[in-house]
């Protein structure tokens, strides 16, 4: 009787080294030196989908338009290449190592291999920390500009209110004739002023902060917005006591959009009374609601100074003031916040503006 043990041939390097490489997990391939694909792993096929015989032979970089030219690959070089799935269209990022192989008998020119391994999750953490970083970076670049701006913007209220209370303290001293009484309410009216402008920069601020810090994910409301932009511009209206008036210009039918109501408030409200401050004299600012397919703009007009071209490039940033605003008290944080909360709520902000003209600002909102 045959020992079977002994009747089974062992066997060869090529062949537990084929055994190796189709077992392995990571992607491997073998490529010549135009680039044409000489070998895929199974792996190919088990994670990504890729039927091996429908790309032995094909080039490289054509396969895969992600993949460098053979020039660009070094030897012991790493890149993370994104690759999308044959089938589910997932998107995979591998991690490829190249390497140069001259040694091989059947092979006289050299062949070129690219091992790979799934960094999906590594890459995918790694860009999440980036942004947590950036916006940490961002967030206290913000507080150092905020200190040296608190520093020069803060001396003018409290050098007022100081000055207002010690001037009462001495008329207080006096008689209470008109005069005096006149004198106190005057004085009385710039601390209330003094302390309200300190108050709203410190309300910018934290507003900013918060929305750096604000993440994604924000769960819209069903809102009707012809209603929300003609009820706001008619409080903004009622709020300047018939000083200025704010022109409506609307389509007669309305249109819902999902979004924040309290941002919203906050990017328009701003917007509008950006055109009152900046446009003192001139004709009254406008309002416009459009509706352009699946979007919805708004757009807010004046009359007034306009942005210079020097200033245009940094008018969303934080901080910034236009270089002609004159004595128009602001604190150069509204645009950034504006601009901020407008990305929270998937829109988009642009402007156009010529000095001594006016200003427009549109705001683009999705409505579906």
């Amino acid at each position: 009787m045959k020992n079977l043990e002994s009747s089974a041939m062992p066997l060869s390097d090529k062949e537990i080294s084929k055994i190796f490489l189709d077992q392995s997990e990571d992607f491997i391939l073998f490529f010549n030196e135009q680039m044409e694909i000489e070998y895929l792993s199974d792996a190919f096929e088990f994670t990504l989908d890729f039927k091996k015989e429908n790309l032995l032979g094909k080039k490289l970089n054509e396969v895969w338009v992600n993949f460098p030219s053979l020039p660009l690959m070094k030897p012991e070089q790493k890149m993370v290449i994104p690759i999308t799935s044959a089938v589910s269209k997932q998107k995979f990022l591998i991690e490829f190592k190249f390497r140069i192989i001259t040694d091989l008998e059947e092979y006289p020119d050299r062949i070129f291999c690219a091992i790979g391994r799934d960094v999906t999750d590594r890459e995918l953490a790694l860009k999440k920390f980036k942004d947590i970083a950036f916006k940490e970076k961002e967030l206290n670049q913000m507080k150092s500009r905020f200190v040296s701006m608190a520093s020069h913007e803060f001396k003018t209220p409290i050098a007022t209110i100081v000055s207002s209370i010690n001037i009462m303290e001495l008329l207080l001293q006096k008689e209470f004739n008109e005069e005096i009484k006149s004198r106190l309410y005057n004085h009385i009216e710039k601390i209330t002023n003094q302390t309200s402008r300190l108050t709203d920069i410190l309300g910018d601020v934290l507003l900013l902060e918060k929305t750096i810090q604000l993440g994604g994910g924000l769960i819209g409301q069903k809102i009707s917005i012809l209603k929300f932009i003609t009820q706001l511009v008619n409080a903004m209206n009622d709020e300047n006591f018939g000083r200025r008036h704010i022109r409506l210009f609307a389509p007669d039918k309305d249109q819902f959009i999902l979004s924040d109501p309290t941002l919203l408030t906050h990017v328009f409200r701003n917007l509008i009374q950006n055109a009152l401050n900046y446009s003192p004299g001139s004709v009254d600012p406008e309002v416009h609601l459009i509706y352009r397919g699946s979007f919805v703009e708004v757009m807010v007009k004046d009359y007034g100074i306009g942005i210079p071209k020097e200033d245009r490039k940094n008018i969303f940033g934080s901080f910034y003031r236009g270089s002609n605003v004159g004595n128009i008290k602001g604190t150069g944080l509204g645009l950034n916040i504006v601009w901020e909360l407008v990305k929270k709520l998937n829109g988009e902000i642009w402007f156009e503006s010529k000095v001594g003209l006016g200003s427009e600002f549109h705001v683009s909102l999705p409505s579906k």
